[in-house]
């Protein structure tokens, strides 16, 4: 499984020695990519209700919200907006230039205000993430990233840049956006919001098949299961935005029923409103 780098351990955060200065106007290398991190305008913008279409799907690690997001978007026609994808990107950029993620909230803050980030759909109904310009798609997806992104995430101010920056990303497109706070704090108001949820021994066995599938190693499931029941405890009991059941929101356990089943429970679900 690739890494960024050997990361330097500071309680509790993620520090990695980086060339280049601090995380606003740097340029940084990125297994072997050079990625400029040159402030962009800022990510934080006043917020106005969309008028197109939001469906929102949130749920833990491991219970399906990305497949299912991914072929309910293609069904309908719709934009795929994966917002953990967003949160991954940061981490990415915070590790490569240094920062603490745990104690480094303000410098956190200010590259999330001006994340260089591009969401790019790709044919198969995923998408490809742009930071500066490069493609990070399949370097976010380690897992050094993932406690990393946990980590970041739990900052309030930065919390706070990520969903404007989400909000911006959907700005005048209908889409299914999935994530943890999708349907309780990004889009409060959106008409179709759903909550998935799996039992847990289902949803590590799912993310070491994803690794599995990712790097052609299947990591110990002792280790999986460690690793989202971390990631579970950190979701649900932080300040700003933590992982809960939106108002108004249908679940589905996803345990037993295939992604085609769920697309079409949501499907009838979608059609009934």
């Amino acid at each position: 499984m690739p890494s960024i780098r050997k990361a330097q351990k500071t309680r509790g955060g993620s520090r990695l020695k980086a060339p280049g200065k601090d995380a606003q106007g740097s340029r940084l290398k990125a297994e072997g990519k050079s990625i400029n991190l040159e402030p962009s305008a800022s990510n934080l913008e006043q917020y106005n209700q969309p008028s197109a279409l939001i469906i929102t799907i949130d749920g833990p690690a491991g219970a399906g919200k990305s497949t299912v997001a991914k072929r309910l978007a293609q069904r309908m026609g719709l934009t795929y907006l994966d917002t953990g994808a967003t949160y991954r990107a940061l981490a990415y950029a915070a590790v490569k230039a240094g920062l603490n993620t745990t104690t480094d909230i303000a410098s956190l803050s200010r590259l999330a205000r001006h994340l260089p980030l591009r969401l790019r759909p790709t044919s198969h109904g995923g998408v490809q993430v742009l930071l500066g310009g490069v493609d990070i798609t399949r370097e976010i997806r380690t897992e050094e990233v993932s406690e990393a992104a946990a980590q970041v995430s739990q900052h309030p101010p930065v919390r706070a840049a990520m969903v404007a920056l989400q909000r911006q990303l959907a700005n005048h497109h209908g889409v299914v956006v999935e994530g943890r706070d999708t349907g309780s704090v990004v889009f409060p108001h959106a008409k179709h919001k759903f909550f998935l949820k799996a039992d847990a021994a289902i949803r590590a066995r799912r993310r070491q098949e994803e690794l599995a599938q990712l790097y052609g190693r299947r990591p110990p499931l002792t280790q999986v299961r460690a690793q989202l029941h971390f990631r579970d405890s950190l979701d649900q009991t932080r300040r700003v935005g933590p992982l809960v059941k939106p108002v108004g929101a249908t679940v589905i356990d996803t345990s037993h029923r295939s992604v085609t089943q769920v697309v079409q429970l949501m499907l009838r679900r979608i059609r009934a409103r």
